[in-house]
């Protein structure tokens, strides 16, 4: 007996190496799967994604150079440090990185089933593009700018343009495009834009990309990898200097080369199934975490004499509902046992009918607010383009409601109550001292001029800038300024707010404001205005 056995009552470290060697077992590091993501990959979902798949190969007879698969990733200016050797027993091993919170630059590749790939698309968090931001890019790579650097619908527009380019598509010869359905892809300009030139748009179903993605199977790990590896790299090579988002395109330059390679890019295609086609590429055992909400139902086999019924066993959960539904069918039905001469065999009872596996809890109610449920389908098809565009004409027919004299907190409302007391009301008596910066109220209010305005709060009076847009007799239009201390100096600068529109009464309007000079200096604070008067008389917000 070894000694580990006898002193620890536990089998010791040579015993689990030779264990894991002769059963063939590693130590690997799981990857994290949220329960959406476990819960959403189950048989009918991805079965219903074949069939969209095989219905567009069947009908228009796609080559592997015709199949495209297209994604986002997301590209830092801090690299995720890699292994390092160290001495056994060192409890802290550190490694320099660029910051500690970076930027991030958005990525955008479309690759083909045959392991080719058109150039990337970079989006930089930036109000506007510059062509120098793409110096080292890989070659034919195309840029644009948004402040949050994600992607947006224009932008994906902006794409679509840029595959039709690299790819020569055309209503003869069309090109299919499989795709996540992001909010974002989902525009009714971009569908429309694909129909005019052949692009057969196919979206995967929603949390499965981490199974039926090419990109995020095969290509996004690996270019993470190297982009990390060119990061430290450049580290080295330029010590006491931070990496900045200009310096993405050529270290994305470096990572394209190494991780975009026709045999990762076509094994991505294969390992989903998608090219060549295989419905069959998933195994129960890759369903298995959707176990957990599925809805099984026992039926027996009845016979053709309407005597059979359904049985339900201890295991069903008809009251829990899944996305995937599993049906038994018993082997034999009452019918079948009834001309036997003998004792009928005893039917299998498996561990799981009689301790059934936990199931997962029944979703709460969505709110109105949610998010439109999503299916894998293909979206250039007439039905879903019709359904696009009804989506589409509602949102337009929303946005469409005259503005109403709102009482939230997002809009000026109706005059300030009378039973206010004058003690509040003093505080907005004006000085002497402001009297030669401030224009009276009783001059006459014009569309474009800046005002003050006391606002009915909950518990107190608060004062706000408006900007007047429209003006129909007493009652005002226009939108509020959001206030910005600067950290240069302290002193406020105010911004216009383009999504906080109200309408106001002209009893509201406690002064009117000189022309407002603009800060300027760059690109940002070129929207942003000071006042020559005094403001802290009203205690703007």
């Amino acid at each position: 007996m070894p000694r580990s056995w006898s002193e620890h009552g536990l089998a010791g470290q040579d015993w689990w190496l030779k264990f894991a060697e002769r059963h063939q077992l590693t130590l690997r590091a799981p990857e994290s799967t949220s329960l959406a993501r476990a819960s959403a990959f189950n048989k009918p979902v991805v079965n219903k994604f074949f069939s969209n798949l095989a219905k567009v190969m069947d009908e228009h007879k796609f080559s592997p150079n015709q199949i495209f698969n297209c994604d986002e990733t997301g590209l830092t200016t801090v690299q995720k440090p890699k292994a390092v050797v160290a001495k056994r027993g060192t409890k802290q091993v550190g490694s320099i990185t660029s910051q500690e919170r970076g930027e991030l630059v958005t990525v955008m590749y479309a690759v083909s089933a045959s392991g080719n790939s058109i150039p990337p698309m970079m989006i930089f968090p930036r109000v506007n593009y510059r062509d120098h931001f793409i110096r080292g890019a890989p070659p034919g790579t195309i840029g644009c700018a948004n402040p949050s650097g994600w992607m947006t619908k224009g932008l994906f527009i902006k794409f679509l343009d840029h595959l039709i380019q690299q790819t020569n598509c055309s209503v003869d010869r069309k090109v299919l495009l499989v795709m996540d359905n992001h909010e974002t892809h989902m525009s009714l300009e971009a569908v429309d834009l694909a129909r005019a030139n052949g692009i057969i748009m196919l979206t995967i179903p929603p949390h499965t990309s981490h199974r039926l993605q090419p990109l995020d199977r095969t290509v996004y790990g690996p270019l993470k990898t190297a982009y990390n590896i060119a990061m430290d790299s450049w580290m080295r090579s330029n010590p006491g200097k931070n990496v900045t988002i200009y310096d993405i395109p050529e270290l994305l330059r470096i990572a394209h080369n190494e991780a975009l390679t026709p045999k990762n890019i076509s094994s991505g295609f294969a390992c989903t199934g998608i090219f060549p086609f295989n419905q069959t590429v998933f195994s129960d055992t890759d369903f298995a975490p959707s176990a957990t909400t599925d809805n099984i139902v026992t039926v027996s086999g009845a016979a053709d004499d309407g005597r059979g019924e359904e049985e339900p066993g201890p295991s069903d959960r008809h009251d829990e509902p899944g996305p995937s539904v599993c049906v038994r069918h018993n082997e034999q039905g009452p019918s079948d046992r009834r001309d036997e001469p003998g004792p009928s065999p005893r039917p299998y009872v498996s561990p799981a009918d009689i301790r059934p596996f936990p199931k997962a809890i029944k979703p709460a109610k969505p709110t109105q607010r949610a998010r439109k449920k999503r299916s894998t389908t293909i979206l250039t098809s007439s039905p879903a383009r019709a359904a696009l565009f009804q989506e589409s004409e509602i949102k337009k027919a929303k946005l469409g409601k005259p503005k109403r004299e709102a009482k939230s907190k997002k809009s000026l409302f109706q005059s300030v109550a009378k039973d206010v007391s004058s003690s509040s009301e003093s505080e907005f008596e004006f000085s002497d001292s402001s009297a030669d910066d401030i224009d009276d109220t009783d001059e006459d209010v014009i569309e474009g001029d800046f005002v003050v305005v006391k606002v009915a709060g909950k518990s107190r009076i608060v004062n706000f800038i408006a900007r007047v847009d429209t003006i129909d007799n007493d009652k005002y239009g226009g939108v509020f300024l959001r206030k910005v201390l600067s950290r240069m100096t302290g002193k406020p600068s105010f911004v216009i707010d383009n999504n906080d529109e109200a309408l106001f009464k002209k009893q509201d309007i406690l002064a009117k404001l000189p022309i407002p000079s603009v800060v300027g200096g760059s690109a940002r604070r070129e929207n942003q205005f000071t006042f020559s008067c005094n403001l802290e008389l009203w205690n703007i917000n």
